[in-house]
């Protein structure tokens, strides 16, 4: 069990450990865990190619286009 610093689990971010670096991702609203992880990692995976602020439009825009939307 993961537990904060505060001793409270906070279930609006996940930790994801990736080559001995830990990322923390926030949980978009209405997304499920398992789309918050594929999200995560996308952000992981693409972090050197966009700056901040795009990246996570990217993510959200890759779950969503997964889900039939269109951009």
């Amino acid at each position: 069990m993961i537990v904060s610093i505060n001793n409270k689990i906070d279930m609006n971010k996940i930790n994801i450990l990736y080559n001995n670096e830990i990322y923390i991702i926030d949980k978009e609203p209405y997304e499920t865990l398992e789309e918050t992880y594929e999200r995560g990692w996308f952000i992981i995976k693409n972090y050197d190619n966009y700056d901040y602020n795009e990246l996570i439009s990217q993510s959200i825009i890759n779950i969503n286009s997964k889900k039939g939307m269109e951009y």
